[in-house]
């Protein structure tokens, strides 16, 4: 399908993840016209997104999935991109390529792919052969971490297998101090500690059927676990040793992987199996992923730069919105956000059939 002005629903718009995805659509080179939705009736997405819409939670996957569908068939959307690991859980089931009931085509990647990678006890044993990672044990078996600590000593590292890096993380570093890490953590995985003499890193990769790219950015996280400053860096050891991971996991599509480059070499920390909160400064760059996702999924060759990426830095920052009756002031002109408005529909019409 080819359009002048690709219509695209950008899921849980109230979040940090959906408005980050409407910003890197901003840098698409072909003209976005951008519907919004959220479960919740307040919020700011009507500062980010000209149409919003209210669906049911994404717990609730069938009147979910027959909500997205409603909207897509009433407003002849393109494509639905899913903000949020709960939406992209509820989307990702049906079908691979993933699409709607009526066939609109949902940004994501495949369940299969996601089961494995986006589980960090699967995807290290997945990889082990192709690339070098620290030592690891599964965090439910005591005789397996038992052997870890006793061959790498502390601290090691306790984490879910599913679910960001900053989610129930510890680092332990006395033996009496590992039981309460491990019960505090549900489906644990135990990973040798990391150092970053070189650097902590996130690396945005995508592929077609036959071509990667990648970027890399430096980071320093925040308190939530997103990166609050990050540079590009073009390291040649940790860009293949992303494009080995997307190759060798037969990506197809947009991921992200977390890496340090310790003492000892780069080392995976863990993948996300989906959009970065990196995703408007890498369009920035000129990593588009978002937008080469689309076209992908709509049947059209992504369009890489030839001149590689630009450099930039990226710092993140607190901001505020004020409504004083009339709905939340527009965001600052520089960004090329615009005010959007609620789309004006009753309880009923919000459940109608299409």
């Amino acid at each position: 399908m080819r359009r002048d002005r690709l219509r695209i629903l950008v899921t849980g718009i109230h979040g940090d993840s959906g408005q980050g995805l409407v910003k890197a659509l901003r840098f698409s080179r072909k003209a976005v016209l951008l519907h919004g939705c959220d479960s919740s009736e307040s919020g700011l997405g009507a500062a980010f997104v000209p149409w919003l819409h209210l669906v049911p939670p994404a717990r609730d996957r069938g009147d979910y999935v027959v909500r997205l569908d409603q909207i897509c068939r009433k407003h002849r959307l393109d494509a639905v991109l899913p903000s949020l690991p709960v939406e992209i859980d509820a989307l990702s089931t049906r079908t691979d390529p993933v699409t709607l009931p009526s066939g609109v085509p949902v940004i994501c990647l495949p369940r299969t792919y996601r089961d494995v990678f986006d589980d960090k006890l699967l995807s290290y044993r997945s990889l082990e052969r192709y690339v070098p990672l620290a030592p690891y044990a599964d965090g439910a078996d005591r005789s397996a971490v038992a052997a870890l600590v006793r061959r790498s000593g502390f601290p090691i590292v306790v984490k879910r297998r599913k679910g960001r890096g900053g989610e129930s993380f510890h680092c332990v570093e006395r033996e009496q101090d590992l039981a309460e890490a491990l019960q505090k953590t549900p489906d644990p995985v135990v990973q040798a500690f990391i150092d970053d003499a070189e650097g902590e890193f996130t690396v945005g990769v995508f592929a077609t059927g036959d071509r990667t790219t990648a970027i890399s950015f430096r980071r320093r996280l925040g308190r939530t676990g997103s990166s609050w400053f990050a540079e590009t860096v073009e390291d040649s050891e940790v860009l293949e040793y992303a494009r080995t991971i997307a190759r060798v996991s037969g990506l197809r599509g947009s991921a992200n992987i977390q890496a340090r480059k310790s003492s000892g070499g780069v080392r995976l920390l863990e993948i996300n199996a989906r959009f970065s909160s990196l995703a408007p400064a890498r369009a920035m760059a000129g990593f588009r992923d978002v937008e080469w996702s689309i076209a992908q999924a709509l049947g059209e060759e992504p369009e890489f730069p030839v001149d590689g990426y630009r450099h930039i830095r990226f710092h993140r920052f607190v901001h505020e919105m004020v409504d004083e009756g009339e709905g939340y002031l527009p965001v600052p002109e520089w960004s090329r956000w615009i005010r959007g408005r609620i789309v004006p529909e009753s309880p009923e019409e919000r459940y109608e059939t299409a």
